[in-house]
């Protein structure tokens, strides 16, 4: 009988950095990636894994430590993000406590804090990219190999954490199987921000990394400041098995940029995806500096291929702040030519702004509502900054050198910009027309 394994996401209860505090999953469900890739290298190993999702179906600590009592899992997988932490720490306390000899594995991007997770038993964290490091973490579950001679982890041995030789990023993302899409029932996913949302509907990946160092993002942090891409050939491989074999109608793809700086790879894409004739909708996300030179040959195809929505995050429209976080002060101008063209072919936009990044100050945030008002992307969302752990900002807070506005009247600038936002006439009208235009029905 082959071993079994449990990946476990526990779901997002609050979100401090939006104005709508509490998740809900009613409007949105991502299905796991990483979970996805590790369960489809283990099957290379024979080993089944069991994908439990709480935004899909709950468990509570009690539900969740009968169901691990019955199944005597090899070991137990947690994905680890700050805005998880509160709820996830407390079912590792009651696993632990329950079960002092169960494995416990956790990953993701919450690893500058590792510590927080080790100290309550996790057995290792696994720092950056996981398919390799799985494998020689499931031979420390089975006592085949000593946790001091696997790359990429931290653990505590002897009340002190102890971090191994980092593991060596894959080179050739071609390399990885296509993700184990079938450990989930793709129907119970979607994103209804979305007008056209249709099932059955799943995220991919067809790059890691990112190429920026944005001062609040630690993603160039994990990925080692580099940006690796999959093949035209084998991002098609993965959208013949959805569509095909899952019926998947709707894809995000939740790479950092899409396409960033390769023309070729984009048009590559979107001319299969244009040959296949597929029912396919996709989304994806831009820099305000993607497709600088080539916007008006580019966007157009990505509409015929099935593009309907394209998120870009400026986070500010001052200069002075776009330079405080290590962005560049032409950004503002770039997306506005950016998003003309997609309302000329007919892509919808959503445009993210922070508010309290370094140096903010109440005449800055004007600057970016103004810039909105005046831009009038499809949708506009004004965040408050959520200091990331292990982010250049969080660096400067802790050595006192991070001065911005107090957070209540932070909160209350973003509270501002969406009702000056969505309550002006011409915005509200387009987002009416493009509903109509797009999906009549999405108003139930």
């Amino acid at each position: 009988m082959p071993q079994k394994c449990f990946f476990i996401y526990v779901g997002q209860a609050d979100m401090d950095y939006t104005l709508v505090k509490k998740r809900d999953y009613g409007i949105k469900r991502e299905p796991q990636i990483g979970f996805a890739y590790l369960s489809a290298i283990l099957r290379q190993s024979g080993v089944v894994s069991e994908i439990l999702d709480f935004t899909i179906n709950f468990y509570s600590q009690e539900s969740l430590l009968d169901y691990i009592a019955e199944n005597s899992p090899i070991f137990v997988g947690f994905y680890a993000a700050a805005a998880l932490k509160t709820r996830l720490i407390q079912y590792l306390e009651a696993l632990r406590k329950r079960f002092p000899d169960l494995k416990i594995l956790i990953g993701g991007p919450d690893s500058y804090d590792c510590e927080s997770y080790l100290n309550v038993g996790a057995d290792a964290y696994c720092i950056g990219e996981g398919e390799k490091t799985i494998v020689e973490l499931l031979a420390y579950c089975r006592g085949e190999a000593n946790r001091a001679s696997i790359k990429g982890i931290a653990y505590k041995e002897n009340n002190r954490i102890m971090h191994t030789q980092p593991r060596e990023l894959i080179e050739n993302l071609d390399t990885l199987p296509i993700p184990a899409w079938d450990k989930f029932d793709l129907d119970k996913y979607y994103d209804y921000h979305v007008f056209d949302m249709v099932h059955p509907y799943t995220s991919i990946m067809t790059s890691r990394g990112c190429p920026f160092r944005c001062a609040y993002c630690i993603s160039h942090k994990i990925w080692k400041n580099k940006y690796r891409r999959r093949t035209p050939e084998h991002v098609m491989k993965e959208i013949d098995y959805l569509v095909l074999e899952r019926g998947v109608r709707y894809i995000t793809f939740q790479d950092d940029i899409w396409s960033w700086m390769d023309d070729d790879w984009a048009k590559k894409v979107c001319n299969e995806l244009i040959k296949r004739k597929y029912k396919l909708k996709w989304r994806c996300i831009l820099h305000p500096l993607s497709f600088l030179k080539s916007h008006e040959e580019i966007l157009p195809l990505m509409k015929k291929a099935g593009c309907t929505s394209i998120t870009t995050g400026l986070q500010s429209a001052s200069k002075k702040i776009l330079q405080n976080i290590n962005r560049s002060p032409v950004e503002p101008e770039t997306l506005t030519k950016l998003i003309s063209t997609m309302k000329k072919v007919g892509i919808l936009n959503n445009t993210a702004f922070i508010f309290g990044l370094p140096g903010e100050t109440e005449e800055t945030i004007e600057e970016s509502i103004n810039y909105a008002l005046k831009l009038k992307p499809t949708f506009a969302a004004f965040y408050v900054l959520s200091v990331l752990p292990g982010s250049d900002i969080s660096l400067m807070k802790k050595d006192g050198k991070f001065h911005t506005l107090p957070q209540k009247i932070v909160e209350r600038k973003c509270k501002e910009a969406a009702k000056r936002f969505y309550t002006n006439p011409s915005i509200v009208f387009n987002i009416f027309k493009s509903i109509m235009r797009t999906n009549p029905f999405w108003m139930l």
